[in-house]
C-alpha cells in the first residue's frame, strides 16, 4: 500500500506541473505572482487538510517548529526559483532540483538512521541520476546562475529531510494532516505579511487563475499527504528515489498524453527512471 501511495503522489506531483504552467501563463512570473501563487495555494492546501482531517488539528512545540522551517524552505525554494528562470538554465535547474530532492533525504537516512545503502540502492540513484542527465538541454548560461542551482538542490532536499524528522519522531509529532495544514498555514501568513508591507493589499485572482490554483493545490497537497503518511512506514533512503523517478516518468508520459512529442532522450530518460523506481521496491 506504501508503494502504492507513492506511485499516486509521483503522479500528481506531474499533475501539478501542466495546472503551474496554466497559472504562469495567464499571470507571470513576477515577484507578486509567485507570491501570489504561494498565498492561494498553501490556502487551498490548508482548507483541504482541515476538511480531510475531520475540522480539527493538532499542534505540539515539535510540529509548530518543524512547519515553520519546512516554510521556510519552501518560501526560499520558490525565491530562488523565481531567480533562476529568469536568469539559468531551466533544463540543468531542474536536474539540480530532482537530484537534491532525491540525495539529500537519501543521505540523511544512510548517515543518521542507519538505513543502510545496499547495491539495489546504489544502482537506483545511479539509473535516476543518468536518466535526470539525460534530460539535460543546451540553453543559455548566465554569469551567477551556480548559487541558484545549489539554492534549489539544497532546499528542495530539505523538504525532504524536515519531513522525515518529523515523520519519525511519532512521540512529539502530529498526524500527517495535521503537520500539513500547519505548513500552510506559516507560508499563507508569510504571504500576508509580505503583500500587506509591500503592495498594502492582498492580490485577488480571477476565478480561472483560482481554478489552476485549485488544480495545483489538490495535486501538491494529497501527493505531499501520501509521503508523509509512507513515511511513517518506509525508509526516506527508499522513498525519495521511488519519488523522483516516479515523478519524471509521469511527467513525460503526461507529455506524450498532451501530444507535446518529446525528444528520444527524454523519452529513453523517463523509462531508466521508471526501471530504476521499479528495482527500488524490491
Amino acid at each position: 500500500m506504501m508503494y502504492g501511495f507513492l506511485a499516486v503522489s509521483a503522479l500528481l506531483f506531474a499533475l501539478q506541473f501542466l495546472f503551474n504552467q496554466q497559472y504562469q501563463k495567464i499571470s507571470g512570473d513576477g515577484t507578486n505572482s509567485a507570491v501570489t501563487l504561494s498565498l492561494y495555494l498553501h490556502g487551498i492546501s490548508f482548507f483541504l487538510m482541515f476538511v480531510l482531517n475531520g475540522f480539527k488539528l493538532d499542534f505540539t512545540w515539535f510540529s509548530i517548529l518543524m512547519a515553520a522551517l519546512y516554510a521556510a524552505v519552501v518560501l526560499g525554494y520558490s525565491f530562488s526559483s523565481l531567480k533562476a528562470f529568469k536568469t539559468a538554465n531551466l533544463s540543468v535547474f531542474s536536474i539540480f532540483a530532482m537530484l537534491g530532492g532525491m540525495l539529500l533525504p537519501l543521505a540523511y537516512g544512510v548517515i543518521f538512521r542507519n538505513e543502510g545503502f545496499p547495491l539495489t540502492k546504489i544502482i537506483c540513484v545511479v539509473l535516476i541520476g543518468v536518466a535526470t542527465a539525460m534530460s539535460f538541454e543546451k540553453g543559455k548560461k548566465t554569469k551567477g546562475s551556480l548559487k541558484y542551482y545549489l539554492a534549489v538542490f539544497v532546499l528542495n532536499g530539505l523538504v525532504g529531510v524536515i519531513s522525515t524528522i518529523h515523520q519519525t519522531k511519532p512521540e512529539l509529532a502530529v498526524d500527517s494532516r495535521s503537520f500539513m495544514a500547519t505548513v500552510n498555514i506559516c507560508v499563507v501568513i508569510a504571504c500576508v505579511v509580505y503583500q500587506l508591507t509591500v503592495n498594502k493589499k492582498i492580490t485577488i485572482v480571477s476565478p480561472k487563475e483560482f481554478g489552476y490554483l485549485a488544480g495545483y493545490a489538490g495535486c501538491n497537497g494529497i501527493g505531499n499527504l501520501l509521503c508523509l503518511i509512507a513515511l511513517t512506514n518506509l525508509p526516506a533512503s527508499v522513498q525519495f528515489p521511488i519519488v523522483t523517478g516516479g515523478t519524471m516518468f509521469f511527467s513525460t508520459a503526461v507529455s506524450i498524453i498532451r501530444k507535446e512529442k518529446p525528444s528520444a532522450r527524454t523519452v529513453i530518460a523517463s523509462l531508466i527512471a521508471f526501471a530504476a523506481t521499479v528495482l527500488m521496491m524490491f
